[in-house]
């Protein structure tokens, strides 16, 4: 299974340099696997997309609604929050700050990663380094390449 992180999935909504090729990943009929976090996530990065220019003005809740119907459709397979979600996030955050190099991780990008471990993803779909990086040390193949 392929989870999406939040800096990935926004891409398949708002129009950036790189989209594309986040759009073909997403073509995979599998379901998208995301965490309860992304719902969250999801919505303040349209409105700082919003505020920044990048979209147009009320694109961020209409954006925002069109993703909350996809998931109500089942687009998406929500991991939810739950005690073995955070005991894995807290064993992220301690692999990641532990390493040789030391994984500067976000404690959002934890609970994420722990969400991608605890839904059974065996790939991590991000455009964020730490996540990419905090993805890669847990054995999760990371997209793109």
């Amino acid at each position: 299974m392929r989870f999406w992180d939040s800096s990935a999935l926004v891409k398949l909504y708002v129009a950036e340099p790189d989209s594309a090729q986040f759009r073909q990943l997403a073509t995979d009929p599998e379901m998208l696997l995301i965490s309860s976090f992304t719902i969250h996530e999801l919505h303040c990065a349209f409105w700082r997309k919003e505020l920044s220019g990048a979209i147009s003005d009320g694109a961020a809740e209409i954006l925002f609604g069109k993703f909350l119907r996809q998931i109500d459709a089942g687009r998406f397979k929500v991991v939810t929050y739950e005690l073995k979600t955070r005991n894995r996030a807290i064993d992220v955050v301690r692999r990641c700050y532990r390493t040789q190099q030391p994984i500067v991780i976000r404690s959002l990008d934890a609970l994420q990663i722990a969400s991608a471990l605890e839904g059974a993803a065996s790939e991590i779909v991000s455009a964020d380094l730490r996540m990419r990086n905090g993805g890669g040390l847990f054995g999760l193949r990371v997209l793109p390449d």
